[in-house]
């Protein structure tokens, strides 16, 4: 790359004409002037992000020869794929080696049908026609390490239908991922740039990108030049703004993964006139508490639903609250409480209290944890979780209207006595009447991992322009790019978004090399 000390408004001004917005591109609100821009940096092609998409793209540009520069705006690269335990591929050498035989049509059918084939099914395709040549190239090539029977993901009540999970060594990313890609990357001697916030991005006289403004890890201004631009900034879960608009509500709303992104490369992109993507996926999940693990024997027992009542602020009952055991994915969990302003309240007495406590016990012993421990704790601490020996004053407690929730009980009761819900057709295994005290009220809040997608791109990850054709020298990878689901990510068919992040990866390396 070449560097060249950058103070002049007047060559700025060329460098900066084209889609700039006079108000800030960037969800942060901070303000890009290029009359600061201290440095310029030039290189062939600049990555925005060094998460599980960034690095393949790295790694398959270092092995090009190219001469490229990796921008990360956190101190470690990995992103939010750190703690992804596997990904997925078809037809692998290590699948084969253990007599695993994939039917693609499954997958076709399980995907798309989820998404009432909305989803372009050549996606899916091109991601299983390349899926065993990119994973035998990590381990290969890139030194990956996986370990373990390959399977279909079986994860409590969400169990996959193929097996296509090939698990990273330890069951971490960033033991059999990230850090062997991190080494490939300093043998090649690449140029990786940690604290470095890529906001927006620049253009030539003729209004073509030709590189990004970034922050460095000095607080400075640069402008990094590049014939090509990759985009992996995963995603936009810290967009306030953008969360907001997809109707999250920010006061209750818990957000899972490592922090960040703050939807850079996402918003970038769409001010340069690309088409925002109309599907964005999210992961989604039931929590009660904010002081036991997200992912445990608590959650498990009391915010996956069943045997509970779920009733809304305004006490109406309006799901079947046992509903993810008929669709078998824990992910797809808050999605009825998202439609209630992303809050609901689950109502229960001590002996289906009781009932939860034994039927979690392996689980419990499991996680090495006592529920009936953390549920006291909770309940002290009086996060969100209210106890009393009437229903009246456990509404009150939590906030809510008794004589209605008295009203939604009876008839929730009334049902049970039947031994059918004629409203929402809840398993009658889980119509237990709420009868005897003490009660419990506790609130659930939603919280995702994700958001998957931002940008609408085509099949070579190109960013599709509002007004026809593509940003033809720019790829959107990863999270910010991803078009494989619609609203809720299935689980059926396990490891597909990690293995199209790394799809994207090299798809877009290659491109950008030729």
């Amino acid at each position: 790359f070449r560097r060249v000390l950058f103070r002049s408004s007047a060559s700025t001004d060329l460098a900066t004409t084209g889609n700039r917005s006079s108000e800030p591109i960037n969800s942060s609100g901070i303000e890009v002037n290029p009359d600061e821009v201290v440095e310029v940096i030039e290189t062939n092609i600049v990555i925005v992000g060094g998460g599980l998409s960034g690095l393949a793209a790295a790694v398959q540009a270092a092995e090009n020869g190219d001469d490229f520069i990796l921008l990360e705006a956190q101190a470690t690269l990995g992103g939010n794929g750190q703690g992804v335990e596997g990904t997925f591929a078809v037809d692998s050498r290590f699948q084969k080696e253990q007599n695993i035989q994939v039917d693609r049509s499954i997958i076709m059918q399980e995907e798309l049908g989820k998404t009432q084939w909305v989803a372009d099914g050549l996606l899916y395709k091109d991601l299983c026609d390349n899926s065993a040549a990119n994973i035998e190239w990590l381990v290969d090539q890139c030194g990956c390490e996986l370990e373990g029977t390959i399977d279909n993901y079986p994860f409590g009540v969400s169990v996959g239908s193929v097996d296509t999970f090939h698990w990273w060594k330890d069951g971490a990313a960033y033991v059999g991922y990230v850090l062997p890609l991190q080494q490939q990357l300093r043998d090649a001697g690449a140029d990786i740039r940690l604290n470095n916030r890529a906001l927006e991005f620049s253009y030539d006289e003729s209004g073509k990108v030709n590189g990004v403004y970034a922050i460095d890890a000095f607080g400075d201004l640069v402008q990094y030049q590049a014939k090509a631009v990759i985009v992996a900034t995963g995603g936009f879960a810290d967009d306030d703004r953008r969360m907001t608009k997809w109707g999250f509500d920010l006061t209750t709303l818990e957000r899972i993964g490592t922090p960040g992104h703050f939807g850079d490369g996402i918003n970038m992109t769409i001010a340069a006139g690309a088409e925002e993507f109309n599907g964005v996926c999210y992961l989604k999940y039931n929590r009660i508490s904010h002081q036991v693990e997200k992912f445990g024997a608590y959650w498990g027992a009391f915010a996956f639903g069943g045997p509970m009542l779920w009733v809304n602020q305004d006490c109406e009952r309006f799901v079947d609250e046992g509903y993810v055991f008929r669709v078998g994915n824990a992910i797809t969990q808050s999605a009825a409480v998202h439609g209630q302003n992303g809050v609901a309240y689950s109502i229960f007495d001590q002996a289906i209290y009781e009932k939860q406590l034994a039927d979690n016990a392996d689980a419990a012993a499991e996680w090495k944890v006592d529920l009936a421990e953390q549920m006291e704790a909770i309940i002290a601490a009086g996060d969100d979780v209210w106890r009393a020996d009437t229903l009246a004053e456990a509404a009150e407690a939590a906030g809510l209207d008794a004589a209605a929730l008295q009203a939604a009980v009876d008839e929730y009761n009334a049902k049970c006595a039947a031994g059918k819900d004629d409203l929402y057709g809840k398993d009658a295994q889980y119509l237990i009447a709420i009868q005897q005290g003490p009660f419990y009220i506790a609130k659930i809040h939603e919280a995702i991992e994700g958001p998957l997608g931002g940008v609408k791109t085509n099949r070579k990850f190109q960013p599709v322009l509002t007004d026809g054709g593509v940003l033809d020298n720019v790829w959107v990878i990863g999270l910010d790019g991803i078009m494989l689901y619609r609203d809720v990510y299935p689980i059926d068919v396990p490891g597909s978004a990690s293995a199209e992040c790394i799809n994207g990866g090299r798809s877009a390396a290659n491109q950008a090399h030729e």
